[in-house]
């Protein structure tokens, strides 16, 4: 997947905010903390739909995934992560 989403950061950034979600930007990228676990984050790169998960602030994985876009990762991800705890 190498075309970039059109997505630009204003965009990203008023996406995040509408969901209430903290976030930095730093290094071209966003980093989003999980609304519910303090130890898990976001790394995104809102530009490319690139994304990793950060526990403790590191990369432990080295992986990267992708997604279609702000609005895709928060509700793929970042959510489901809160819904499947309300589960169980």
């Amino acid at each position: 997947m190498s075309e970039g989403l059109g997505e630009t950061l204003e965009q990203a950034k008023a996406i995040l905010d509408a969901h209430n979600l903290k976030y930095e930007y730093k290094n071209y990228a966003l980093y989003i903390q999980h609304p519910t676990k303090d130890w898990l984050a976001f790394d995104y790169r809102y530009t490319t739909g690139r994304w990793g998960t950060l526990l403790d602030r590191r990369n432990r994985y080295g992986k990267h995934y992708w997604c279609k876009g702000t609005k895709d990762l928060i509700d793929r991800f970042i959510m489901k992560l809160d819904d499947e705890d309300k589960n169980d």
